[in-house]
């Protein structure tokens, strides 16, 4: 027999587009899985009035259970299945408490549709909203998830989650100024208080206290050393933020990197907060979508055995990247809408020009080679 398909939600954004799925947000829908098994619950006491508590074995086993990926950015299909439906004859949607399951789906999309309509959830939901601190919690900013999505008619719904719904969800909680979310920022590290086991980190936020943990030591006293050369660091976890967008807190930090003086992830973000007249009352800033794509593309196939280059802002709001070595100098003009570029090389004897096109692996993999042969002595096949 094949599988009723529960709930079939659409992801759309930049990492669905070739119709898989990270494996990070398999966190979001096992929040999911515990959010509909609660509301479940809470909408069996209250059509039960006489029940204090739901029938014994009413949740045992129930789970979401991945059968497919559709293409359409996304698509994951999942079924509720149940470890008693596996030794049954019986499909679960026949089972007596399968209902319920359904509902709690359709209250779930009810929420999420209420917010985006400008509303509020209501004072009964407002129990549940804790569990969207997971749920839309790995999304990227041009990330969403569509969970009334109609998978059988390809029609989308107003139940769009995305990190501007999801955080409007969590502050509509009774007396919450607060929500979390994932973050990765760049900073340095001015201070280290060994009696608390805590240390600094200075952002864009201001000074935010972190937990000194163990596992990130060596890699805290290395930058914190390193501060007056600003040498900063990369750090992911989870921050508590209020409802400024300020970081308030960090709660969790899941890794940390010394970074390169030349970083481009690094150069990237500082360039993205680049505004219009940045430069004495001229200068164009940066398209962010196009510099984000670059950057993908610079960490996807730059040949990381090379040496990193300097980026530096044009006043048109294009890029250019620079090498120096000794006598040996290369540029690369970029124009961030289309990626195609100039390539020059000089010393004090010779230059060669050519023209790339940097929204290919190919291409990236003959900047590669023309910055081997002009930085390292690699024999010139281009010439």
């Amino acid at each position: 027999m094949e599988d009723k398909i529960f709930i079939a939600p659409r992801l759309t954004g930049s990492r669905f587009e070739d119709h898989s799925m990270p494996i990070s947000i398999l966190e979001d829908f096992t929040a999911l899985e515990d959010l509909i098994i609660e509301v479940a619950k809470g909408i069996y006491l209250d059509e039960n009035l006489n029940r204090k508590r739901v029938p014994k074995g009413f949740t045992d086993g129930v789970y979401l259970k991945l059968v497919d990926i559709e293409e359409g950015s996304t698509i994951p299909k999942f079924v509720i299945a149940s470890i008693m439906s596996l030794s049954s004859t019986l499909p679960l949607e026949n089972l007596d408490n399968f209902s319920y399951f359904e509902k709690a789906k359709d209250k779930i999309i009810t929420i999420i549709e209420t917010v985006n309509d400008g509303g509020l959830p209501s004072e009964e939901d407002g129990k549940y909203l804790s569990f969207f601190n997971k749920i839309g919690k790995n999304l990227l900013d041009d990330e969403s998830i569509d969970f009334g999505y109609n998978y059988n008619t390809k029609l989308s719904s107003n139940a769009i989650l995305n990190k501007t719904t999801r955080k409007k969800i969590l502050l509509s909680r009774e007396q919450k100024l607060e929500y979390t979310d994932n973050i990765k920022l760049y900073s340095l590290i001015p201070a280290i208080d060994q009696e608390t086991n805590t240390f600094f980190i200075e952002t864009e936020f201001g000074k935010i206290q972190c937990p000194l943990t163990e596992n990130i030591k060596e890699t805290v006293f290395t930058a914190f050393n390193e501060y007056k050369n600003k040498t900063y660091i990369s750090l992911k976890g989870t921050a508590l933020f209020n409802w400024h967008d300020k970081i308030t807190k960090i709660e969790e930090i899941e890794s940390m990197d010394v970074l390169d003086s030349l970083d481009v992830s690094l150069r990237i973000n500082n360039l993205l907060k680049l505004e219009n007249n940045w430069y004495e009352g001229q200068g164009k800033s940066l398209n962010k979508e196009k510099l984000t794509i670059f950057g993908n593309y610079f960490n996807s196939y730059f040949n990381n055995n090379l040496p990193l280059p300097a980026i530096f802002p044009k006043l048109n709001g294009d890029i250019q990247l620079e090498w120096q070595k000794n006598d040996i100098n290369i540029v690369i003009n970029i124009q961030l809408e289309s990626l195609k570029s100039s390539f020059f090389y000089y010393n004090d004897n010779d230059e060669y020009e050519s023209e790339l096109s940097l929204n290919t692996k190919e291409e990236w993999n003959k900047l590669n080679e023309l910055i081997d042969i002009y930085i390292n002595g690699k024999e010139n096949t281009f010439a």
